[in-house]
């Protein structure tokens, strides 16, 4: 073998070995991509990420910042654990679950209603466009007073609230999606032929589907808000009434206990309604 063969063979086994140390890393990295693209890897990834702040905010606690600030995930679950072993828990979790749900189911069907009824008469629109547009603009929080003079301080005032605050949400979005799909769709329809209730029917009403749960997964979250916002304000039951009483004790543990069930509720609602969404618009398709 000579010397030029030998240092050809060389420069191919070095030429192999760099090329395949260049291929690991690119092997381990596009098989960690697909691991996180699959639902299990994703939710091992959510999972780390709570965990590592769970640790980070469990290690901080009393010694970054003061534990009557920020309490600690210990005592925060501790606190929710007495909770559920001595059953208070239920009574305020009902009441808040019950404000908000009647309030989100009365609101939205309201308020779909309505942007219906006003997207499909432009004459109606225009007249009754200020007064709903000014009424919109109304802090919620500032009718809250007057839902607990003319209610009192029991549910009906939190259902008021929530139905009132939801209301605009759907009504708005019913509205933008009708008024879309009329400079997209209508036009070419009416080209076409088509009378105005084969419009509405087969173009408008399955048309705005993805506006209206756009805003009922929106009002899931403004549900409970307002539901709590009626507690805080005026209430002697519910998650709110928890929150407030653990803040005129300056127990930071229970405030952040009851935050975390109502994030809880909120996520588990919002999962609900994205669930429903993808069921009806397969369907519809």
């Amino acid at each position: 073998m000579t010397l030029a063969t030998r240092d050809a063979d060389e420069q191919i086994i070095l030429a192999a070995v760099s090329a395949r140390a260049d291929l690991q890393p690119a092997g381990h990295m596009q098989r960690l991509q697909e691991f996180f693209a699959r639902p299990a890897g994703r939710a091992t990834g959510q999972i780390a990420i709570v965990a590592a702040i769970l640790a980070i905010w469990q290690f901080g606690s009393g010694r970054f910042l003061p534990h009557v600030w920020v309490s600690s995930p210990s005592a925060i679950f501790t606190k929710l654990g007495s909770w559920f072993v001595d059953g208070s828990i239920w009574i305020h979790l009902a009441a808040t679950l019950s404000a908000a749900s009647s309030g989100y189911i009365i609101g939205s069907l309201t308020g779909i209603a309505s942007g219906l009824l006003l997207g499909l008469s432009p004459r109606l629109e225009r007249i009754l466009s200020p007064f709903v547009t000014a009424l919109y603009s109304l802090p919620k929080v500032a009718l809250a007073p007057f839902f607990v003079i003319f209610l009192g301080i029991g549910v009906e005032s939190k259902i008021a609230l929530v139905s009132v605050t939801v209301y605009f949400l759907l009504l708005y979005n019913t509205l933008d999606g009708l008024h879309d799909l009329e400079r997209s769709w209508s036009s070419a329809y009416r080209i076409m032929g088509a009378k105005h209730s084969e419009i509405i029917r087969h173009v408008l009403l399955p048309g705005i589907m993805p506006w209206i749960f756009s805003g009922l997964r929106i009002a899931v979250r403004y549900s409970f808000t307002a539901a709590v916002l009626g507690e805080l304000i005026a209430g002697n039951e519910g998650i709110g009434f928890l929150i407030e009483s653990s803040a005129g004790n300056y127990n930071s543990a229970g405030i952040f206990a009851g935050v975390f069930v109502l994030v809880i509720c909120s996520v588990t609602a919002t999962q609900f309604i994205t669930r429903a969404e993808t069921i009806v618009l397969h369907w519809r398709a």
